[in-house]
């Protein structure tokens, strides 16, 4: 089968030095060269993946190391002084110079005393991210989502990774939350490498878990979730807004986005974050499909005490234009082809009505103080609880991208 991916690059030789050009710049530890948003080149940065990442890979393979503990082995290679290792870690350990990780406090207070909607975070973010075809493609192609798929546990492994980005000391270089969040690039990578690996990549306009479609989730896990929090009743001021979409724009960059398409400032990461979601957008029947996967999986988890119609109306509201607000006239959820059901939709609203002036007393200074302080504890244990016991273990699982798409 030929890989569409390479050909059409191979057809386009002007995109192709484009893209050799920004691979060079994303092989470069964290790089900061910045553009104005207009010059960023989408096209081309669709095209790369993450190269520091891939190289590791590549000499994990190579030194017959690849089976085991990918992270300890990538530091063992580190400390024979593999180049590839070096470079690698040189990315993931450097703080950028818009990184403020005191700033980050405010945010990582906020959500904590916010766990409904943290918890309700997903029902949004997930379908989110699936605007982009490819990324729904591949979502799709592992089974985790669809039909028969595991979908509690992947959404607990998930969370593991979002409650823990709320120790901010526990997400500097070197600390226990950041080193999860290496070894989810990790798994990235090689899912990517497996799918062009095995020929089965069928999108000519992307690369599987592309760097744009890695930056673009800085948007969707960040600002957009402290909507959804917004939403369930939660009381968010700017600055914890701002706090929180920094700790996102942190994660993004963890996980090999390229400085350039993050932005500096929260007004460069909004515009470029908002260019990128309007290029990535199309409709696909992949998308369709893995958001009923989660709606129907989250209908039967516990934590969710909602019927499938309820799930379909939460879904349906939380990627609405005014809460998305990277997509000013788009219809994501008529995309996804979620049915209107008007009895639902007003149910929701008394709920979430119910649960604003519920969290009326989290307003409360003593409250506020004392939900903030144990509150990383409570979903820590709610995660833990949700896992069985069973540690996360992000680990690629077998890939299976249909012969087409659309």
């Amino acid at each position: 089968m030929t890989n569409l991916n390479f050909s059409t690059l191979e057809q386009n030789p002007e995109l192709e030095a484009r893209v050799e050009k920004l691979k060079l710049l994303a092989s470069q530890p964290c790089s900061e060269q910045y553009l104005d948003v207009k010059d960023i080149d989408l096209e081309a940065w669709n095209h790369v993946g993450d190269p520091l990442c891939e190289a590791v890979m590549a000499e994990l393979k190579a030194n017959k190391m690849l089976a085991g503990d990918k992270y300890t082995n990538a530091r063992k290679l580190q400390a024979q002084g593999n180049s590839a290792a070096i470079a690698f870690f040189a990315d993931v350990e450097t703080i950028p110079s818009w990184l403020d990780f005191e700033a980050m406090q405010l945010g990582a207070k906020m959500a904590a005393r916010n766990p409904i909607g943290m918890l309700f975070g997903m029902h949004g973010g997930l379908p989110f991210t699936y605007i982009d075809p490819a990324t729904a493609l591949v979502m799709g192609s592992t089974g985790r989502l669809a039909k028969g798929g595991d979908y509690r546990r992947r959404y607990w492994e998930t969370a593991t990774g979002f409650v823990g980005a709320l120790d901010v000391e526990g997400m500097k270089p070197g600390g226990a939350r950041w080193e999860l969040w290496v070894r989810i690039r990790f798994l990235h990578t090689m899912i990517r490498m497996g799918i062009l690996h095995a020929d089965q990549w069928q999108l000519p306009t992307a690369m599987p878990i592309s760097q744009v479609a890695s930056a673009a989730t800085a948007q969707i896990f960040g600002p957009y979730r402290v909507n959804i929090i917004r939403y369930f009743g939660g009381k968010v001021s700017k600055e914890e807004e701002d706090s929180f979409s920094l700790m996102w724009r942190w994660i993004a960059r963890i996980e090999g986005a390229n400085n350039q398409l993050l932005g500096k400032t929260h007004e460069q990461q909004f515009q470029i974050q908002t260019r990128m979601h309007q290029f990535l957008y199309g409709k696909s029947k992949e998308a369709a499909e893995i958001t009923q996967g989660v709606i129907e999986g989250a209908s039967t988890m516990k934590v969710f005490p909602l019927s499938k119609r309820m799930h379909t109306a939460v879904v349906r509201r939380l990627l609405s234009e005014e809460m998305l607000q990277t997509l000013p006239g788009y219809n994501f959820p008529n995309d996804l082809e979620l049915p209107k059901d008007h009895s639902a939709a007003l149910a929701l609203e008394v709920v979430s009505g119910s649960l604003r002036l519920l969290n009326k007393i989290t307003h409360i200074p003593t409250v506020k103080k004392i939900v903030e302080h144990h509150g990383l504890r409570l979903l820590d244990h709610v995660v833990e609880k949700g896992l069985d016991g069973i540690k996360a273990e992000y680990q690629a699982t077998a890939i299976k991208c249909p012969a087409g798409h659309s």
